[in-house]
């Protein structure tokens, strides 16, 4: 397996953990999924910004710096 593919097989395991997470707990702040254990920020912005741009996720501005991170009505 090739570098590329190895970070595309990470990206997709680090998709499918914060999907299974918004699931359980519901909306979070991207502060909160930064501090999961499992991954690391890079990993959590990286795949916050692939599912919103699938439209798996949607992100909205809370307060100033803060950002809620929910599923849209498809991957719910």
């Amino acid at each position: 397996m090739n570098m590329l593919q190895e970070a595309n097989n990470i990206m997709s395991a680090s998709e499918r953990r914060l999907l299974e997470v918004l699931r359980e707990k519901g909306p979070q702040t991207l502060e909160n999924l930064c501090a999961l254990p499992d991954l690391g920020w890079a990993q959590v912005l990286l795949a916050v910004d692939h599912l919103s741009r699938s439209h798996d996720v949607a992100i909205e501005l809370i307060a100033p710096c803060e950002y809620r991170v929910s599923l849209t009505g498809a991957s719910a």
